[in-house]
């Protein structure tokens, strides 16, 4: 699935690295800022619906489980155990 992803972005010219610094194996050293053009393929992996990307915050966020993962050097981290929550359940007995 990734690879079919990564050919349909290429095949749009979807640049999915904003930096073009890269080291001895021709990897880019930091990705920079995050490329909105990958909110079209990019989905929630609890929610399975579709993201927005907060500037302040530099989180996407799903808005279906009010849950925000991290975009780290422009990468988005979409393990659900490193989400933050939104609006955390408090117990007010």
């Amino acid at each position: 699935i990734l690879m079919k992803l990564f050919s349909i972005g290429l095949s749009r010219g979807v640049r999915l690295f904003s930096s073009s610094t890269t080291n001895r194996n021709n990897f880019p050293q930091k990705a920079g800022k995050f490329n909105r053009e990958l909110l079209q393929f990019l989905v929630c992996p609890l929610s399975k619906k579709p993201l927005r990307f907060d500037e302040e915050s530099n989180e996407l966020i799903s808005d279906a489980v009010e849950v925000a993962y991290p975009v780290l050097d422009g990468i988005p981290n979409l393990v659900p155990q490193d989400a933050r929550m939104l609006n955390p359940k408090t117990d007010s007995n």
